[in-house]
């Protein structure tokens, strides 16, 4: 997950600076917070399972 939510982030700096307008905040945000869902839901999951301590 660690490398998936990396290229996320530089994906959006990639496109922040193509564009010549400010940055779209509102769809950093929901990627943001997309990526942040996952991050909890797989913290969740792996809480469940008894290799993680």
């Amino acid at each position: 997950m660690g490398k998936s939510a990396l290229k996320a982030i530089a994906l959006l700096l990639a496109l922040g600076r193509r564009s010549r307008q400010h940055a779209n905040w509102t769809l950093s945000i929901a990627v943001l917070s997309t990526l942040v869902t996952i991050g909890l839901v797989a913290l969740y999951l792996m809480r469940e399972t008894p290799e993680f301590p």
